[in-house]
């Protein structure tokens, strides 16, 4: 309606007013009216920060705002069931099981559900679209790579053999890169798909504007039941003050903070608190930031137990969450957060509180003085990383121990890390996956320490075996048993300083209603959304 106003704000006020008494007597002044609030009321308009990448299966590297658009117009076999998140619930499969050893899944398919071309789903485009995104996309050699082979006995039965057992499966089965593509149009456009995305969605692709909007309309015939919304039109948005002053202005409907990787939303929290207009939506995350150490760093400072006990409590957590976060971020007590289905509640006991007389007399036991022990912090660049590595490094100063903060770019930040030339260093994990696995393997596997950004476990085979029973077995029970073992000899070891984690924020118009926040990972479906 905004833009209504300004196409008729060049006519003088007496034309106008003469303008709507004809336009009332005829009656077409309230239909317009009637017919322009219908379509606001249908139409959900969510600002974010950057143009889309990776809008097709096959291609998504995790992109955010791509692989968000993606759970929107396909469907993936099986989907964490809101709003707990911690059970799979069915999706283009109904029913499925696992053998015993952990390596076939066996997926009962839905009839009658249709692609958004017209063609039909089916067992044969499950198999298409899982090995096409296993050939194209390095991204899942990890996952979909451990695909041995798939078999379709007939058009609703689908039968996955892995090399290996990896109940984990299940899980990277809800990502946005296992979803289902109709194989027609991908024969229909070939290397253009990713401009005329097809899936069996509840919406289905209408038109893409670089850096300026994606545009999605509804799927009337989606087989769970045609959406509320009519359609969804992701604006692109990188100027944070543009994107709050759009939500104020009705302008957008939604704000998504993409998981706080570079800024605090605490100026939009104070900003919209007292707002009627707008409602603050928070849930934690599984999103972990940490301070590493280099466990396999010999001669090295950090190698010493007790220095890497002093330099953990020497860490006022609390005041890092009140102060740097403002309450945006929680606190993180081990290898798992506590909202993961793995954590064992132990760990919160166990975990490191703040006490820097402590800290003080490990740093003596190690045979340290203040002002002996003189380290540099690696931090990732950005203001959010400095507030953090200022934080810690006051707090290392004053229990006797000097740093220096070098904030690097990630390529180079990167390097230094998987080389191992460093002893302490400000570090992540988000999952995109719900499962401990996400964490756990790539971050204490000691025959992995080389491979990413991780914490460089030194070998043990007591660790090393059980993280590997815990990936491969198919029992969750049993998984649970095994990943609370885990926890226990990671908090034990002390492998570093788990700082916080980023709570998911999104702000909406108050006429927006039944957004549910998913936390692995953290993007949104709008199927059961609607505008009030």
């Amino acid at each position: 309606m905004s833009l209504t106003r300004r196409t008729f704000g060049a006519k003088s006020g007496a034309a106008l007013a003469a303008g709507f008494v004809a336009l009332a007597s005829a009656g077409i002044v309230a239909s317009f009216a009637t017919t322009a609030t219908a379509q606001e009321s249908e139409t959900l308009v969510v600002a974010v920060p950057s143009d889309p990448a990776g809008l097709e299966p096959g291609a998504n590297k995790a992109e955010p705002v791509g692989s968000e658009i993606i759970l929107n117009v396909f469907d993936t076999l099986v989907a964490w069931q809101a709003p707990d998140f911690s059970e799979l619930e069915g999706r283009l499969a109904e029913d499925w099981s696992i053998s015993e050893d952990g390596q076939t899944f066996t997926f009962d398919l839905r009839d009658g559900v249709s692609f958004q071309d017209g063609t039909p789903f089916n067992a044969e485009a499950v198999k298409f679209s899982l090995e096409r995104t296993k050939e194209m996309n390095p991204y899942v050699e990890a996952s979909l790579g451990m695909i041995d082979s798939i078999e379709t006995p007939s058009d609703d039965e689908v039968v996955i053999h892995l090399s290996e057992a990896y109940p984990a499966f299940m899980s990277i089965l809800a990502q946005p890169q296992a979803a289902i593509v109709s194989p027609a149009a991908v024969e229909k456009y070939g290397d253009d798909f990713a401009n005329h995305p097809v899936g069996t969605g509840p919406f289905s692709f209408r038109a893409y504007e670089p850096d300026t909007r994606v545009v999605l309309d509804a799927n009337p015939d989606y087989y769970r039941g045609a959406p509320a919304l009519k359609r969804i039109i992701y604006r692109i948005i990188p100027e944070a003050s543009t994107r709050r002053l759009e939500l104020e202005n009705g302008g957008v409907d939604i704000i998504q903070q993409q998981s706080q990787l570079s800024a605090v939303p605490s100026e939009e929290m104070k900003a919209f608190a007292d707002d009627p207009e707008i409602t603050i939506i928070e849930k934690p995350s599984q999103i972990i930031r940490q301070l590493e150490f280099n466990n396999s760093a010999t001669g090295s400072p950090v190698a010493d137990k007790k220095v890497r006990e002093a330099i953990v409590h020497a860490i006022d957590y609390d005041g890092l969450l009140a102060g740097v976060f403002d309450g945006t971020a929680d606190r993180v007590y081990g290898p798992l957060t506590s909202n993961s289905w793995a954590y064992d509640p132990k760990v919160t006991d166990m975990s490191p509180k703040y006490d820097p007389e402590l800290s003080r007399e490990l740093l003596a036991e190690a045979g340290y003085g203040p002002g002996d022990l003189d380290l540099t912090l690696y931090s990732f660049q950005g203001s959010l990383w400095g507030d953090v590595a200022t934080f810690v490094q006051a707090n290392l100063a004053d229990v006797g121990i000097t740093t220096e903060i070098a904030q690097t770019e990630f390529p180079s930040y990167r390097a230094l890390h998987v080389a191992g030339e460093w002893d302490i260093a400000l570090d992540g994990r988000q999952p995109w996956y719900n499962d401990p696995d996400a964490h756990i393997t790539l971050g204490y596997l000691s025959s992995l320490k080389n491979s990413a950004m991780t914490f460089r476990m030194p070998e043990n085979a007591e660790l090393d075996a059980l993280i590997l029973k815990a990936q491969q077995e198919p029992d969750m029970e049993a998984r649970k048993a095994l990943y609370a073992e885990i926890q226990v000899q990671l908090v034990d070891h002390v492998p570093g300083a788990y700082l916080f984690s980023p709570k998911l924020i999104v702000f909406a118009r108050s006429n927006v209603d039944g957004l549910v926040i998913n936390s692995a990972p953290p993007l949104n479906e709008y199927w059961g959304v609607s505008k009030n």
